[in-house]
């Protein structure tokens, strides 16, 4: 008995009935080969059937097609990479765990914490976590710097509080 294949395009999350988000085009899922200088591991990818005119897709999970993120296209994720950047050294720095990191991310986002994912994020939000978090590392910075001429304390949350 044969089996027929589905027709039409196909489902991504974040697209609309698996349009491009940029150009409205199908999107395929497909070997990363071409696009990814190094994909020895195999990667996937949910790409715009316009590429390389429009540039927009998302990686699926290893072994799965369940994409990690939504469509992006080059200036998404460049920025997207950026946040990833000022993010991660939150919790790389000490500041805090990686689970209260992803925690403030959700409350920052509005967001449950199943959703709190840079890869999911626009460039609007994708700015805010990079100012927020600089403002928080520098917070940080701050604090190091007056405590060690006894004039400021870092209080949870990353707030300065300045002792007089």
């Amino acid at each position: 008995m044969k089996r027929n294949k589905r027709k039409g395009p196909i489902a991504v999350p974040g697209t609309k009935s698996g349009r491009c988000p940029y150009c409205g085009s199908t999107v395929s899922l497909r070997s990363a080969d071409g696009i990814y200088r190094e994909n020895s591991s195999g990667a996937k990818l949910y790409v715009c059937t316009r590429y390389p005119e429009c540039d927009a897709y998302v990686r699926a999970a290893p072994g799965t097609n369940t994409p990690i993120g939504s469509m992006a296209n080059g200036s998404l994720r460049a920025l997207r990479s950026e946040a990833h950047k000022h993010f991660d050294l939150l919790f790389q720095t000490g500041l805090m765990t990686r689970n209260e990191a992803y925690i403030w991310l959700a409350a920052k986002l509005q967001a449950p914490l199943s959703k709190a994912h840079i890869g999911h994020l626009g460039e609007y939000y994708c700015r805010q976590v990079i100012e927020e978090s600089k403002k928080m590392l520098e917070n940080r910075r701050r604090a190091q710097a007056g405590w060690r001429d006894g004039s400021s304390r870092l209080l949870p949350g990353g707030d300065i509080y300045a002792a007089r």
